[in-house]
């Protein structure tokens, strides 16, 4: 071979090398993958922060410029209800009570209209208006909550669905946090299960008061509720 074909050949291959240096590698392509890929991810996350910031910015404009001040001008508009409640003035809630209650709905003022105007349609016999306003109440205190629900059971039996107000005296009972309370809407889910010749789960009731509230008022009663259960039953 020629020297000048020798040197042809080296300088092809210094060119070969020289292109395959310049031009990318796999190995480069691979990081410039990786780094589009951490952008991308940076730009998700950059995107899904700023969504948080915005609903959370949103929630707190929607307390203070809209719920709060709904709050304070359904307290003040509760007031009269309040007092006409206490004086067992139903007739007189019932004017203006419902208006209220829808206006102020979703406020803690919205809840105790709600509830003024559900007892209210119960005492005086409305019993479905009663259902419809007591279902919109939610308490969280311990006193209030079960004696609203058991009260939306009253409006339940007394529309004569018992299963309805089954349900609601046992969620009453449930939620109760002093032993009259659990007490008084236990014997209420008892006796409905006694209108549904239940005798069985009305027993299990009645025994059940008995053995774990027995120093309580008015469980000495109670012995003549479970001697007819167990008659009903054929158990002597």
């Amino acid at each position: 071979m020629k020297d000048q074909d020798i040197e042809l050949e080296d300088n092809n291959e210094m060119e070969n090398e020289q292109e395959q240096n310049s031009g990318p590698s796999s190995f480069n392509l691979f990081v410039d993958k990786i780094k589009a890929w951490i952008n991308g991810q940076n730009k998700t996350l950059v995107f899904g922060v700023s969504a948080v910031v915005l609903i959370t910015a949103g929630i707190v404009l929607y307390q203070y410029l809209y719920q709060m001040p709904r709050e304070k001008k359904g307290m003040v508009a509760i007031i009269d209800m309040q007092k006409q409640f206490d004086d067992d003035s139903f007739s007189l809630i019932l004017k203006k009570g419902p208006k209220i209650a829808d206006e102020y709905s979703g406020t803690k003022a919205g809840d105790l209209a709600a509830y003024y105007v559900g007892v209210s349609y119960l005492y005086t016999g409305d019993f479905k208006n009663a259902v419809t306003y007591l279902e919109k109440v939610s308490f969280d205190d311990k006193v209030m909550k079960p004696q609203a629900i058991g009260l939306l059971g009253d409006a339940h039996v007394e529309n004569k669905d018992l299963e309805s107000g089954l349900k609601q005296y046992l969620k009453a009972a449930k939620v109760s946090k002093n032993s009259f309370s659990t007490i008084w809407w236990s014997k209420k889910a008892a006796r409905v299960y006694e209108k549904k010749d239940e005798w069985k789960k009305a027993l299990a009731i009645y025994e059940d008061l008995q053995k774990n509230f027995k120093d309580e008022d008015g469980i000495s009663e109670l012995s003549k509720y479970i001697a007819r259960a167990k008659a009903k039953l054929d158990i002597y």
